[in-house]
């Protein structure tokens, strides 16, 4: 891959890259608090990110 292509796949992905690096910091933040919050809030990310990237199906009719 050239350089152009990896720029313009670092600017197709850099929306995802920031909700992930969100979601990051505020996990860390929840383990600084608590531990048990930690995990509950890293579950919940998880969660999030794993609907955000599922595959969507077609409501048309």
């Amino acid at each position: 891959m050239k350089l152009k292509d990896n720029l313009k796949l670092v600017g197709a992905l850099l929306p995802f890259i920031l909700v992930c690096l969100g979601l990051l910091s505020i996990v860390v933040a929840a383990f600084l608090v608590a531990i048990a919050l930690g995990w509950l809030i890293l579950g919940l990310a998880l969660i999030a990110i794993g609907y955000v990237i599922s595959p969507k199906q077609d409501k048309t009719e």
